[in-house]
Order: structure tokens, then C-alpha cells, then sequence
């Protein structure tokens, strides 16, 4: 069974060989690893972007490759926005594009297309899925409406939209989703097939449940539905405490929850058993950057031990690794999970 059957398995909630293990996002770290900034990586050539993530996810021996993942922001500065580039990691946002939530009528997401960094992502992924000839899947992903949303107006503006304008709010949701589809549509088209969505700010840290399934929920639940029944394998990843937010994630419509380190495993197991895949929880920073081989083995081991095999779980860091994380403690992680016996 190679990594391209165990992640189909584990999303179809169907029995596998042995426990998948897969980073999360991280395309930054895959980059910068060989020195160079990915505002740099950007004007190289695709194939030499490739090679490097190829490298990097083989060496970890991941089920799932990424290409654009973390990259988020760069789908801000294609609507105009301004970004900040980083040493390491991913473009910051400078400041909100938008001061009114009709602003969005003057921007057509499909234009996104033509930004000279996005097509070279575009590309990268497609020779990334050539490259990987069917044996792991590549996935992608991008800021969910809620998040982009907060991005483009102003995440403080937007919550308090939220209590005073919901019509302004409806209308860059609709906006955001726009560009979500529009985004990824470019990586469906260059082969990848795992299309994960990014919801940080519709964590239970920030809004209430209330919020999240009169204002969150109805958004998800509509793009996953746009790209149901397309042969793409659809996850989502929303940071912080979500316990109280399972049950409708859950009905969601995605197949995969990636879980922060905050979210309990035994509680997520009972949430989500028969119904989604879940993966995540390793905490990315105090253990997978920053621990002992012993330490990180032994919170490898109580993941799983939690969870147990066949259960629809795959071992993941409870986020995007920070870009500094050294290639052997993520080493630590596979041979503890590949390893692993009853």
C-alpha cells in the first residue's frame, strides 16, 4: 500500500495497513531548508521549487506533499492587498485591502490567475504531482472565507460586523469563498488532490459557537459542496480550542479535521468517530520544533495509543511547522509511527 492508498483509505474511514503520518502545510519549511527565502524560490525555476519540496517530504517520509501551502497570503497581494515578505515563513498582510465591504464589487477573484507568483505555484504543483507519479498525493490549500475575510477587512473591523452589519459580512464571505474556489481551482487543475482550508480565526479562542454556525459554518459547508464529487480528498484546519465546535464540524462536509494541539484526542475521537477523518495535535512549536528525540517520540506514541490504529487518524503536527524545525525531529516522528506495533 503505498502513501497515495493509505491517505484515500484513511479518508474514506476505511481500515489501512499501517498508521499514516504526513506534515501539515509546510511548504515554507520544504524551501527554506535549502536557504533560500520563498520570495526568492518564486523566481526560480518551477522544477527546481519541486525538487526541493519532492526532497523534503521524501526525506520525512510524508503520506500527503504540499506545494502552496502556507503561502496564503500571496492570493492578497494578487487582489491588490499588501504583503510583507519574511527571512523565513510566509508573507504577513501589512494592512486590510478594504474599507467598505462593497469594495468587492470592484474585484473579479478569476483575475487572481495572472499573478506572476501564483503561476509559477500553479506550475510547481503540476510538476510536483509528474514527479510523484501517483505514489503520495499533493495537496494545497488557502485561508478559508472567515480568515480571508478578516485579512481583507480588517479582523477587528470584521468582528464587529459580525454584531452590527451582518449584510456587509454575508458580502465578503461571498467574496472570499469566491476567491478560495478561484484559487484552488488552480491546483484541481494541475493534478493536486488533497484541498485542505485554513479557519485560525473561527477557532473557539476567538468566536463563539453561535457565530461559527450562523456565520462559518453555512460557507464551508457550501464550498465543500461545490467541490464534492470531484475525486479530491477535502480537509480542513482550524487552530485553537474547537471542542466545543466538533459536532458541526463534523457535518461539515470535510473529510480530514486537522486538529490543534489544544483539541483533547479522546474527546475528538468520540466527535468524529464514523463520521470525518481527524489528524494533528502534535504541538508544532514545545514539541516538534523544540523537543528531545525522547520527548517527541513519547508524545508520538501518546497520540496514537490515545486514538489507536484504524481509526481513521493520521499523525500530524497540530500545525504548519515553524520553517527552523530541523529535519530530524520530523525524522523522530515517521520512524516512531512507521515503526509502531501493537
Amino acid at each position: 500500500m503505498n502513501h497515495t492508498e493509505i491517505i484515500e483509505r484513511v479518508a474514506r474511514l476505511e481500515p489501512v495497513e499501517s498508521i499514516p503520518f504526513a506534515l501539515l502545510s509546510s511548504g515554507a519549511w520544504a524551501i527554506n531548508r535549502n536557504g533560500v527565502t520563498l520570495e526568492q524560490a518564486l523566481k526560480l525555476q518551477p522544477q527546481v521549487m519541486a525538487d526541493w519540496l519532492y526532497e523534503g517530504y521524501t526525506l520525512v517520509d510524508s503520506d500527503i506533499s504540499w506545494v502552496g501551502s502556507g503561502y496564503n497570503n500571496i492570493v492578497v497581494k494578487a487582489v491588490g492587498g499588501k504583503i510583507k515578505w519574511r527571512r523565513k515563513g510566509t508573507p504577513d498582510v501589512s494592512e486590510p485591502l478594504f474599507k467598505s465591504a462593497d469594495e468587492v464589487d470592484k474585484l473579479d477573484p478569476r483575475e487572481i490567475v495572472k499573478d506572476p507568483d501564483i503561476r509559477v505555484i500553479y506550475e510547481v504543483t503540476r510538476l510536483l504531482v509528474e514527479k510523484e507519479k501517483g505514489q503520495r498525493l499533493v495537496g494545497g490549500s488557502m485561508w478559508g472565507p472567515f480568515t480571508l475575510s478578516g485579512l481583507l477587512f480588517g479582523a477587528d473591523a470584521l468582528m464587529r460586523s459580525i454584531y452590527k452589519n451582518r449584510e456587509a459580512v454575508d458580502k465578503l464571505m461571498r467574496f472570499s469563498e469566491e476567491l478560495y474556489l478561484a484559487y484552488m481551482q488552480g491546483y484541481i487543475d494541475a493534478g493536486a488532490r488533497v484541498i485542505f482550508m485554513a479557519e485560525p480565526s473561527a477557532s473557539g479562542d476567538m468566536i463563539s459557537r453561535k457565530h461559527f454556525q450562523e456565520v462559518v459554518v453555512p460557507y464551508i459547508k457550501d464550498i465543500y459542496r461545490r467541490l464534492s464529487g470531484k475525486g479530491l480528498i477535502l480537509g480542513l484546519h482550524i487552530c485553537g480550542n474547537t471542542h466545543d465546535l466538533l459536532d458541526l464540524i463534523a457535518e461539515s462536509g470535510a473529510q480530514i479535521m486537522s486538529l490543534d494541539y489544544k483539541v483533547d484526542l479522546d474527546i475528538a475521537k468520540e466527535a468524529f468517530a464514523g463520521k470525518i477523518a481527524f489528524s494533528g495535535n502534535l504541538n508544532p512549536v514545545n514539541v516538534v520544533q523544540n523537543g528531545t528525540e525522547e520527548e517527541i517520540r513519547r508524545e508520538t506514541l501518546a497520540c496514537i495509543e490515545k486514538i489507536g490504529t484504524n481509526s481513521g487518524y493520521i499523525v500530524m503536527p497540530g500545525c504548519d511547522i515553524p520553517p527552523s524545525t530541523p529535519l530530524e525531529n520530523l525524522q523522530t516522528i515517521s520512524r516512531t509511527v512507521r515503526t509502531y506495533k501493537n
